[in-house]
């Protein structure tokens, strides 16, 4: 956590970014083995979620640096908690003219208007309680729509993606955490089957497939709006999914979104073949004959944007003071150097496949980049790589 500072038995002062917030003490909300449990406190505030509001705060200002957007630029934070989110947007993002910070607590409503107040951004961030997507649907409906606009529940974001997507402006950029990881990975694959309208099953590389179920939510939903989404950033963090997408309106793009990106995964949980494909078929493998898994709709697409990556890492060495910008860092990288629009493999699945252990992933990656074919590492675990080479040369890099 971030310097801390006690109020009073209920109460202390973080420092993050630039912002000072008042939230719930955290050492009255320990468990048995004294680790913090946020949902225990009276408003929610998760100091593990450090990197995803820094990330935020560097999206937001390399978004308002490279593309213009009419005044007043504003930004909505639905699911406010103590308002750490509206206030570090108010104080270091300078290009924001308003932050539109809500929840419908009411003790969270009284914490936000204090930590706004405290950090004398009152002029800039207007406090509202309301259910989030009746904030943004009313809005909208009064003229009201945002650059950006920042969906972080507590759970699921599906119930909240059409009304984020219907209060952006053209171009804007929806951010959006998951921490409903096992029913996205299909390891409660019920439950996120249900809550994705998906077709979702166990699989051996779940944390990839989480990733790609949640930005083809995104991309279904705003295409019933005509909306078409680019990921530009997106990535998972030990509890949590984050994805930052620009959302442009058109009815052709939305339908090219859907055509060319939202894809089906088929996957063989004997030789780890796997593949992406526009049918929802199920077949052998034709690798070695064992039934395939058929899991989506889901993204197949690129999970971020070359481009725009290399404008955060540039960008970084002006926020050198925040308090992940090392990991920030590190994570940047890691994703440049991902390819991130092939489908991940499991090296464990393969490795029992052959009945060998689990080579380095650097030697199986640069055997398959000296055959001539695309291959990295991932940001997502220790054991996936990514390539587009075909199942026997893979299986030839794994066993060598």
């Amino acid at each position: 956590m971030a310097r801390l500072t006690t109020l009073s038995e209920d109460y202390v002062i973080v420092e993050e970014g630039k912002a000072r917030i008042k939230v719930p003490n955290p050492l009255k909300y320990l468990r048995p083995d004294r680790v913090y449990e946020p949902a225990w406190a009276p408003v929610f505030y998760n100091p593990a979620q450090t990197l995803n509001r820094d990330s935020s705060v560097l999206v937001l200002s390399a978004l308002l640096n490279t593309q213009k957007f009419e005044k007043p630029v504003r930004v909505a934070d639905p699911f406010s908690g103590t308002g750490v989110r509206a206030v570090r947007y108010a104080i270091e993002v300078p290009d924001v003219d308003e932050v539109y910070a809500n929840d419908l607590d009411p003790k969270a409503f009284k914490l936000i208007q204090e930590n706004v107040y405290m950090n004398k951004v009152q002029d800039r961030v207007r406090v509202f309680r309301s259910d989030a997507n009746a904030i943004l649907y009313m809005l909208k409906s009064l003229g009201y729509s945002f650059v950006f606009v920042d969906v972080d529940p507590y759970g699921s974001p599906a119930p909240y993606v059409d009304a984020s997507v219907w209060a952006l402006r053209n171009n804007g950029v929806l951010a959006v955490t998951a921490t409903d990881v096992a029913p996205l990975s299909g390891s409660k694959y019920l439950a996120g089957s249900r809550r994705y309208d998906v077709k979702l099953l166990p699989n051996d590389t779940g944390v990839e497939v989480g990733l790609r179920v949640l930005l083809g939510y995104i991309a279904r939903r705003g295409a019933t709006h005509d909306r078409a989404i680019t990921p530009l950033l997106s990535f998972y963090s030990g509890h949590y999914y984050r994805v930052f997408v620009k959302v442009s309106r058109g009815a052709t793009k939305a339908s090219e979104i859907l055509s060319n990106r939202v894809r089906y995964l088929l996957t063989c949980s004997k030789c780890g073949f796997r593949t992406f494909t526009s049918k929802m078929i199920e077949e052998t493998c034709s690798f070695c004959g064992s039934p395939l898994k058929l899991i989506g709709p889901l993204w197949g697409g690129e999970l971020s944007n070359d481009s725009f990556l290399k404008i955060l890492k540039n960008m970084l060495s002006e926020f050198s003071y925040l308090q992940t910008h090392n990991k920030l860092t590190k994570l940047i990288e890691l994703l440049e150097d991902e390819v991130t629009d092939l489908p991940a493999y499991n090296l464990i699945t393969l490795a029992k496949f052959l009945k060998t252990n689990m080579p380095p992933v650097k030697e199986v990656v640069e055997c398959l980049r000296k055959a001539g074919f695309k291959a990295s590492r991932t940001h997502l675990a220790p054991q996936y790589i990514r390539t587009d080479a075909n199942q026997e040369v893979l299986l030839k890099c794994v066993s060598r």
